[in-house]
């Protein structure tokens, strides 16, 4: 994945079994921690609207 932002520190995770809810155990760096399906990545809002198109290759590249 390029990220053109070199300032920019993102995760983002392809999980295909769970069971529980995520915490946030790190409040004072993050404002939400969730899980997502992939149809619902196109509506999510980011910091950093820029990234946004990079996770949802990167989740169509894993997904195949």
């Amino acid at each position: 994945m390029t990220v053109s932002d070199p300032t920019l520190d993102m995760h983002a995770f392809l999980v295909t079994r769970w069971e529980g809810e995520p915490v946030n155990a790190a409040p004072e760096e993050h404002d939400d921690l969730r899980w997502f399906r992939p149809s619902d990545l196109a509506d999510l809002k980011m910091a950093n609207p820029a990234g946004l198109s990079s996770i949802l290759s990167a989740v169509r590249v894993a997904a195949d």
